[in-house]
């Protein structure tokens, strides 16, 4: 049954439903320990287990009282999925013994059959006092060690930078430019620098829900962002002669955009390699369906897929600007 109200809902009823009851008491849950299987307990998420309980709403404490050993924890100021912990894996910072490695910085500590400091990221004892009853600091892995790289990569196994696979500059940390295993469609569709000098990337902005879909066709969405745009950045609006509000000529080697200036301060240039390199945003949400419509930037990014997901490589690539 709906019963958060529907003026304005109860935004701490709901917030304890998230929380969690026992369905036999009917008090709220004080930690996903207590959760059960055999429907006697509820909680619309288990992460949030613990952040509203019998004593209130835990996310809105505001005491800056710190914590025992003094290390910037703050236990009491507002809340840490999981049960209020700040640290995870938080006992790998202690010997076998449960005496810390850093003395003078602590994060938990053993001392008198209990645990000190931080919730620790499971109560069992350290490995030295109790090997038959215990677990290894990195609970999530099977092997409860961390590990410096992971199985199943495509590449790797150690972490790498490579630049985008249009880039301004060549790599500066490796001879590899790219990433040699992702994915390329239409790989004669490369732009590059000489021709296209400017990075641009994609992204929303608040106004903005969801896809393109649903952005254009929604009435107040569309008032407050009526169309597309590109940001760019002062110095490069002077560079190019572009006024806040003109037309321009977003262009890359795949397509081109025909939409408005946004000259704004919340871009700069970058200083790579010895040289000033500019770069411009533009807002992905337009098509030409919708009570909105416009040229979507769809046209301007390159068709590369990332070596294990396949995930769009559409937040980096190369793109000139002109007035329209």
């Amino acid at each position: 049954d709906w019963d958060y109200g529907h003026e304005h809902p109860d935004v701490h009823k709901v917030a304890k439903e998230i929380n969690g009851y026992d369905l036999n008491t009917g008090k709220l849950m004080a930690s996903f320990g207590g959760l059960k299987s055999d429907g006697t307990t509820s909680s619309g998420n288990w992460l949030y287990c613990a952040s509203y309980t019998e004593d209130g709403n835990m996310a809105a404490r505001r005491d800056p009282t710190p914590d025992m050993f003094n290390v910037g924890l703050y236990p009491k100021w507002a809340w840490c999925w999981p049960v209020n912990r700040r640290i995870i894996y938080n006992r790998a910072s202690v010997d076998l013994n449960g005496e810390p490695w850093d003395k003078e910085q602590p994060v938990i500590w053993w001392k008198d059959g209990k645990w000190l400091g931080d919730v620790p990221d499971g109560g069992w004892p350290p490995i030295a006092v109790d090997p038959a009853a215990t677990k290894w600091p990195f609970i999530m892995k099977p092997e409860g060690h961390a590990l410096l790289f992971g199985p199943g990569m495509a590449e790797g196994p150690l972490p790498e930078h490579y630049e985008p696979w249009e880039a301004p500059i060549d790599n500066p940390m490796s001879r590899q430019q790219n990433n040699p295993a992702f994915k390329i469609w239409r790989p004669e569709e490369q732009g590059t620098p000489d021709k296209f000098p400017i990075v641009c990337s994609t992204y929303r902005v608040c106004e903005h829900w969801q896809g393109g879909q649903m952005t254009r066709n929604c009435s107040w969405l569309v008032e407050m962002q009526p169309e597309p745009f590109v940001e760019m950045s002062e110095e490069l609006a002077a560079e190019k002669g572009i006024a806040n509000g003109d037309r321009v000529i977003v262009e890359s080697a795949r397509g081109k955009m025909d939409i408005v200036a946004v000259v704004t301060k919340r871009f700069k240039p970058f200083q790579m390699n010895g040289r000033k390199v500019h770069q411009v945003g533009v807002i992905w949400h337009w098509g030409y369906v919708g009570l909105s419509t416009g040229d979507s930037a769809n046209v301007l990014t390159p068709h590369v897929g990332d070596a294990n997901t396949m995930i769009p490589e559409y937040k980096a690539f190369l793109v000139d600007v002109r007035k329209a």
